[in-house]
């Protein structure tokens, strides 16, 4: 299947309760770095920011915050990006 574009990745999250949306106004400087770290290290879900100070579009970060979402996300992929770096790392 894959995906065609980010949205379609974030709707796939929030379907599986792996995104949550911040619909508060952050600012874009520090705000969001410090809650996007706080939420990668606890291992949380994927942000959304819809409402960022300044700027007419949203603001996603955490995405591939933990290997088990980076496998969701690839997964219809991942095999065949495995081949292509196998075949790099040993052409023949």
């Amino acid at each position: 299947m894959g995906y065609k574009n980010l949205f379609q990745v974030l709707a796939a999250l929030e379907s599986r309760g792996e995104l949550l949306r911040i619909s508060q106004e952050v600012d874009p400087n520090l705000e969001i770095g410090a809650i996007q770290r706080r939420v990668f290290k606890a291992q949380g879900p994927a942000l959304l920011f819809t409402n960022v100070k300044g700027c007419n579009f949203p603001m996603a970060g955490n995405i591939f915050g933990t290997l088990d979402r980076t496998r969701f996300i690839f997964r219809d992929t991942l095999k065949a990006i495995e081949r292509l770096v196998k075949l790099k790392v040993d052409p023949i």
